[in-house]
């Protein structure tokens, strides 16, 4: 598991209405896998400790579209669920799916998010390329 409090595959990107998010990886799942971490950490959900696992499993038509399939559906499980992601795992990234898990810890009382309120995620910019003997994704989220 990749804990999202210690990762530095990623970097928050300024835009004037929408947050982006820049990813890196040797390969494509450890690419996702910050990618998942970074919304996590622009969430302010980013957690430490023990989670239990919640499978995820989406299809896109390609890569963008996997990875912004991955991201709303971490986005879905925390509106429902609620809680901290202690973790990630992106097992497999194939044609037309991504089989991954969060580990989701509960929030404590009054252990409010201290991140942005995200809407959505968009298709503006999207990017997921190789790029210096690994990958890069580029992201925007709609806060």
């Amino acid at each position: 598991m990749c804990e999202p409090e210690l990762v530095s595959g990623y970097e928050i990107l300024e835009h004037t209405a929408d947050v982006g998010l820049r990813a890196r990886g040797t390969t494509l799942e450890e690419t996702f896998a910050h990618a998942v971490a970074g919304l996590a950490d622009i969430m302010g959900i980013a957690g430490a400790g023990d989670g239990r696992p919640v499978a995820i499993e989406v299809d896109g038509d390609d890569l963008g579209a996997l990875l912004v399939e991955l991201l709303g559906e971490v986005l879905y499980v925390h509106e429902v669920h609620g809680g901290r992601v202690t973790g990630v795992r992106v097992e497999s990234v194939e044609p037309g799916r991504v089989r991954a898990s969060i580990e989701l810890a509960p929030a404590g009382a009054g252990d409010e998010p201290e991140g942005t309120d995200v809407k959505a995620i968009t298709y503006h910019q999207l990017a997921v390329e190789r790029a210096d003997g690994g990958w890069v994704a580029e992201v925007y989220v709609d806060v």
